[in-house]
């Protein structure tokens, strides 16, 4: 980032200089963002790629949301946390990566329109367009989880919120307390079957399977 495109907080130049030294294959990457003739998509795929393994991703598996995702449910359990610290989100990301690109051409000599490359109008200069996505869906943002060691009883914060407890949960993840996830049983499963897939009554429980 620089002082007119955007930054990634917690996320400095060393940083980038290290994963490019550990990570050759990402040059061929960051290359597109030399080329004067790049398209949008390209540039945005390029730029994902990189922020992916930036975050400790694997960018030929996983896209930006996924790794954002995974990194939430890590971090949510904690007493303290900053959301800043996440990957940003694919459209966010998208917009950084067309505003780098626009900066590296406009160093290179080769004029572009910035209102194509993340900028936009304002009645005194340009300004950065913004993320007009939410950062993440509302039914997660509202998830709540307890760092409760044993038992999950009345101190618990789940309990407390009329919740169960759920895989956010830093130690009982929803299993090993008094306050469990539901299991919902096939009325028709004979007996011997397996039991149905656990059914996340409260959707404020099913954050396993958002993606955002």
């Amino acid at each position: 980032g620089c002082d007119i495109t955007s930054a990634l907080f917690g996320q400095g130049k060393n940083k980038f200089i290290s994963l490019f030294l550990k990570h050759e294959e990402l040059l061929n990457r960051a290359a597109t963002f030399l080329n004067p003739q790049a398209a949008t998509e390209q540039v945005t795929k390029a730029g994902g790629n990189v922020l992916v393994a930036l975050y400790g991703g694997d960018p030929t598996t996983q896209n930006l949301d996924e790794q954002r995702y995974h990194s939430f449910v890590k971090a949510a359990a904690k007493t303290k946390f900053n959301l800043a610290r996440l990957p940003p989100t694919t459209d966010a990301a998208q917009l950084h990566a067309m505003r780098s690109y626009h900066q590296v051409q406009t160093w290179l000599g080769n004029e572009k329109d910035p209102l194509k490359w993340g900028w936009m109008h304002t009645p005194s200069r340009l300004f950065p367009k913004k993320s007009e996505k939410d950062p993440a869906p509302e039914s997660l943002l509202q998830c709540i989880s307890c760092t409760c060691k044993k038992g999950c009883t009345n101190a618990c914060g789940c309990r407390k919120a009329g919740l169960h407890c759920s895989l956010l949960c830093k130690h009982c993840i929803g299993q090993s307390c008094e306050n469990p996830m539901p299991v919902i049983l096939d009325n028709e499963s004979k007996e011997g079957d397996a039991p149905a897939p656990i059914d996340i009554v409260d959707e404020q429980l099913e954050c396993e399977d958002i993606e955002l």
